[in-house]
């Protein structure tokens, strides 16, 4: 790979991971449509699974007092299933239309929490994130990242700050397992593209870890815009990939 693409992959996956770090998701909705432009899309989803699951781990460690267990097991249940389907799906199945309308969702989620009715709260519990859970992994193993569809729910839940960004990462460390075990399996990962995945990976690390120290210093309406922003770019990002 060009030693210039190379560099511009490194800045955009260092970005990306304090954005997610920060917002607690978005980092693999950023990388794909650099990566793409870089290897396609076939190739762009599998790497940014396996880089943005190594600064994951990072996440969960930095805010691991603050993980919401039953949330985990429930969206688990759910995810686990799903993420096998997903995965191949997008293994076997053209994903334009999909994802166009994917975007248009995210955008009405982020509408919808700005009205009357989303101000009584949605009455979430743990045990409604096996739905959350079977819907984030089917959309996250076919788009290639769906952080922004949980994200209304683990709002809507409670959670903030450190709590959200650390529940947030351990629900997905489980469906990019998943998703990396099927793509594997579908051939979508050769050498060069798992060392070029490793590399981006360790960069990410390190911008997670400066997310992670910052988001917990901020205020809770604060970041709430801000996981609200990254879900408006992520949906952008999809209808003009």
């Amino acid at each position: 790979m060009d030693p210039v693409v190379l560099a511009g992959l490194g800045v955009v996956a260092f970005l990306s991971a304090v954005i997610g770090g920060l917002a607690g998701l978005g980092s693999a909705l950023i990388m794909i449509p650099a990566l793409t432009f870089a290897v396609g899309i076939r190739e762009a989803v599998p790497i940014a699974t396996i880089a943005v699951m190594m600064q994951t781990w990072s996440r969960i460690w930095v805010n691991r007092h603050l993980i919401d267990r039953s949330v985990v097991k429930w969206f688990f249940v759910g995810a686990l299933p799903m993420s096998i389907l997903g995965a191949t799906a997008f293994a076997n199945l053209p994903a334009d239309l999909l994802q166009k309308a994917f975007a248009v969702f995210l955008l009405l989620i982020v509408a919808f929490r700005h009205t009357p009715l989303a101000s009584r709260g949605m009455g979430m519990s743990a045990r409604a994130f096996a739905g959350v859970g079977a819907g984030q992994g089917f959309l996250s193993a076919l788009f290639g990242g769906a952080g922004p569809f949980g994200a209304s729910f683990f709002l809507a839940y409670g959670l903030r700050r450190g709590a959200f960004v650390g529940t947030m990462a351990s629900g997905m460390t489980i469906i990019n397992i998943v998703k990396i075990g099927v793509y594997g399996s579908f051939a979508l990962v050769d050498t060069s593209a798992l060392l070029l995945a490793i590399v981006l990976g360790l960069v990410m690390v390190g911008g997670a870890y400066v997310g992670g120290m910052i988001v917990n210093r901020i205020s809770d309406k604060a970041f709430v815009y801000i996981v609200e922003i990254v879900i408006v770019a992520a949906a952008i990002s999809l209808l003009v990939r």
